[in-house]
């Protein structure tokens, strides 16, 4: 009768088993893989500075940025790191115009109570900051980076709210410092400028 029992039992357990690896073996976990990849773009520009930045977004909440850009000898992409971030508005005549560092949007329904702070106060943990580019000594600067702070579908972290987004590089490289004791610690001076448009 023991004997029976722990049959009956091992027989239970292995067909629990073979139950469990049949609905792993069958299920797939979630990658949050979008039905269609969003692409966003921006022509970026300064006295002697051209180039681009390329925006994917595959995968909910993760968008690639690739930067590539070009400056004459007398330009101020001089080789070395430069501050890039993206901006609060799609605007970039004059570079000012771009506001503060991108820092998402509040929701009263939904994120009250976010800190959606523009000003330096929040650096660096603006959805918009972004590590340095890096300018070689030909004057062409690269940057590839995956940030989930940031998103070209819809959303409260959309780069497409109702003024935009752009992308500001600076003069100097930026230190990432919290509440930065000088204004030149992100990056000092704008000299290029690209607003983000859907591809």
């Amino acid at each position: 009768m023991a004997r029976s029992r722990a049959f009956s039992y091992l027989v239970q357990i292995s067909v629990g088993i073979g139950l469990a690896l049949t609905w792993v073996g069958c299920s797939h976990p979630h990658t949050g893989k979008l039905a269609n990849e969003l692409k966003a773009k921006a022509s970026i520009t300064g006295p002697g500075i051209s180039g681009e930045a390329r925006l994917e977004e595959e995968y909910e909440g993760r968008v690639r940025i690739r930067v590539s850009l070009q400056g004459t000898p007398e330009s101020k992409l001089t080789p070395g790191r430069h501050a890039i971030h993206i901006h609060e508005t799609g605007a970039c005549d004059p570079f000012s115009a771009a506001k503060g560092h991108f820092d998402g949007n509040i929701d009263p329904q939904v994120n009250p109570d976010a800190n959606v702070s523009p000003g330096l106060g929040n650096h660096p943990y603006h959805l918009g900051d972004l590590p340095n580019l890096f300018v070689d000594q030909d004057r062409k600067g690269s940057l590839y980076t995956l940030t989930s702070r940031v998103a070209i579908s819809p959303g409260l972290t959309s780069l497409f709210d109702k003024d935009g987004s752009a992308f500001i590089v600076h003069e100097l490289e930026d230190r990432y410092l919290p509440d930065p004791p000088t204004k030149d610690a992100p990056g000092g001076p704008r000299i290029a400028c690209g607003i983000i448009v859907r591809e």
